[in-house]
């Protein structure tokens, strides 16, 4: 068995989900992809700019700046389904680049990190006793040169500390424990378009006790055969590119409506009001 870190909360989240995804089973239809653009896209340029540019020595202008965004700009466009028509979307194309191209410069102004981290670093990770692997991949391990380590995860939210989950960052740690013998001195979220870094308490109990509830959750995969779809009419079950083919979800909305439905016929008796 293979898991990773967003196959882990996924299955929390949802079992029909991850049994889906895992075997790869086609949603039946396409979910727009436009609240993930900007970090797409941000993440991009500072792969490369910390793997490649600052590696080699390579100072980049704005102009440079400008340049590789646009290119990267184009190819992410080409493999993402945007519907610029749909009523939530608020920015434009390329509000959303000058966005990225403005955090960029701002961000390669305000940290260090970038000429001594390394950017979208893989772990595999075989376990002895169960022969499982784990895997993931890390947005950032920055090497201090005090000889500290820092594992960071980028995020491109607009608001800090919504929508992120520490779980994560103890994964990442945990990864690197399995693989250093050692714990990372830090890990933290780097807000991009706050120019910020939030670090995240941690220890080795702290560590240890997600340990033991990783190890529950994968006992729990393996045993599971039926993958029964946990709905909750959240943001979760919104944005599922599944909900439309799924009985649970259609059972739980119409239950909904029937109760709803039911108030109002309690309200309204039918006789006509004097007003």
């Amino acid at each position: 068995m293979k898991l990773s870190y967003s196959q882990y909360k996924t299955y929390l989240q949802c079992p029909r989900l991850y049994h889906h995804q895992v075997n790869r089973i086609p949603p039946p239809e396409k979910q727009s992809e436009y609240f993930t653009l900007y970090g797409k896209l941000i993440e991009a340029f500072f792969r490369k700019y910390t793997n490649i540019f600052t590696k080699q020595g390579i100072t980049l202008s704005d102009s440079d700046v400008r340049i590789n965004l646009k290119e990267l700009w184009i190819y992410i466009l080409s493999k993402s389904y945007v519907d610029w028509q749909e009523p939530w979307v608020r920015e434009s194309s390329e509000d959303i680049f000058n966005k990225a191209y403005e955090d960029a410069l701002l961000n390669m102004q305000k940290f260090d990190l970038w000429k001594d981290a390394r950017s979208e670093v893989s772990y595999e990770i075989l376990l002895k006793k169960s022969h499982d692997i784990l895997s993931c991949r890390m947005d950032f391990i920055w090497n201090n040169p005090d000889g500290t380590v820092e594992i960071l995860d980028g995020k491109g939210t607009n608001k800090i500390d919504t929508n992120v989950d520490v779980e994560q960052l103890f994964f990442y740690a945990l990864m690197y424990l399995l693989k250093t013998k050692q714990l990372p001195n830090k890990i933290g979220f780097l807000y991009y378009r706050y120019q910020l870094i939030k670090y995240v308490d941690f220890d080795m109990p702290t560590i240890m006790d997600f340990k033991d509830k990783l190890a529950l959750v994968k006992k729990s995969i393996k045993e599971d055969k039926e993958f029964v779809a946990k709905v909750g009419l959240s943001k979760q079950c919104k944005w599922c590119a599944y909900k439309y083919n799924c009985k649970a979800y259609n059972d739980k909305k119409d239950a909904n409506a029937a109760k709803k439905q039911s108030t109002l016929d309690e309200v309204y008796s039918g006789e006509l009001l004097e007003l």
